[in-house]
Order: structure tokens, then C-alpha cells, then sequence
């Protein structure tokens, strides 16, 4: 998980955002893909995954139950999962039946 809090720290612009706020993020992000894919682990094939998923928590801080926002004449919208992503973690679903 080091490994990974490093990476992280690497991607984010901001390098005021400590530890603790960024193993959360990364626990928020692996339960999100554990629960989309219906897996009890992850795979290390979405480790990427994790990261990006990670990042996109992080700029989303402050704008939770958003899904657009007007400032300035400028409208930013919010998609739960973008489609790269989604591709990506299709991939990795576990099949059910009824």
C-alpha cells in the first residue's frame, strides 16, 4: 500500500493532502471497485484502476452529491464512473444468475 500512497501522492497536484486523507481515499476506491465488480479482492490488473479512481475522489472533495455545477459561465459536470474506467472494470465482473 506504500507503493501505491507514493504513486498517489505523485499524481495529485496538491501536496498538502497528508496521509491519512489519502489512504482513505484509496480505501474509498478499492470498496467502490470491489463492489462494481463483485469481487472479495483486487485484482493486481486494476491496480491502475485504483489509482485513477483514487485521484478522481480526491478532485471530487468538497463537491459529494454534486452532478453539475455553474461558476463563473462555467458548467462542470460530474459522472460517477468515467467510460475509460467502466471499460476497463467490466473486464473484471464476476457473472451471477438469478
Amino acid at each position: 500500500m506504500e507503493a501505491l500512497l507514493a504513486r498517489l501522492r505523485v499524481m495529485l497536484p496538491d501536496e498538502a493532502a497528508g496521509d491519512p486523507l489519502l489512504t482513505e481515499l484509496m480505501h474509498q476506491a478499492q470498496a467502490l471497485i470491489l463492489g462494481y465488480t463483485g469481487r472479495a479482492a483486487m485484482p493486481a490488473a486494476l491496480t491502475e484502476a485504483w489509482l485513477r479512481l483514487a485521484v478522481m475522489l480526491y478532485n471530487r472533495l468538497g463537491a459529494e452529491g454534486e452532478s453539475w455545477r455553474h461558476e463563473g459561465g462555467m458548467t462542470i459536470r460530474f459522472s460517477e464512473f468515467p467510460p475509460m474506467l467502466l471499460h476497463q472494470l467490466r473486464a473484471w465482473r464476476v457473472g451471477r444468475t438469478p
